[in-house]
């Protein structure tokens, strides 16, 4: 599912640059947009093919911690889950365009009879392997739902 997620995200990509070249930036949304689309379809084994097998964060995750607990998540919420991502920022590191970090606020919402969410600020590194660019580290905090307008 990744590979055609992913290869379908970068011709979209592609398509909508015309002839300008893609950049590492153009290519890290790309990949959150995977990420996003993962997490909203409830495919947590998706979602950790574009976290790097290095990945860490300050809360005891590695790779497969973080899919456990994206699958928990995942499962809680049901179905008529929906993930609000909006991206603040995507810095690539001068001199080495294989390395960013990105700021996000995301907005988790589940299936139910009341509406409501969850928005947390996200901080990420993103580091390309190969020609594919993979979560290595991030940490969250709620925020406030003003956030994600």
């Amino acid at each position: 599912m990744k590979t055609r997620l992913l290869l379908s995200l970068a011709a979209g990509l592609a398509i909508a640059c015309g002839d300008a070249a893609v950049t590492p930036e153009d290519q890290v949304r790309a990949a959150l947009g995977a990420l996003e689309a993962a997490a909203e379809a409830g495919d947590p084994s998706a979602f950790s093919e574009l976290v790097s097998a290095r990945y860490e964060d300050p809360y005891g995750h590695d790779r497969e911690k973080l899919r456990a607990f994206v699958a928990f998540h995942v499962m809680r919420s049901g179905r008529g889950r929906e993930v609000v991502v909006r991206v603040r920022d995507v810095h690539i590191e001068p001199g080495d365009p294989t390395q960013a970090a990105v700021t996000l606020a995301v907005g988790l919402m589940g299936s139910g009879s009341r509406i409501s969410a969850d928005v947390y600020a996200v901080d990420m590194d993103w580091v390309r392997e190969g020609e594919t660019w993979r979560v290595s580290w991030a940490q969250w905090r709620s925020a406030p739902a003003a956030d994600l307008l």
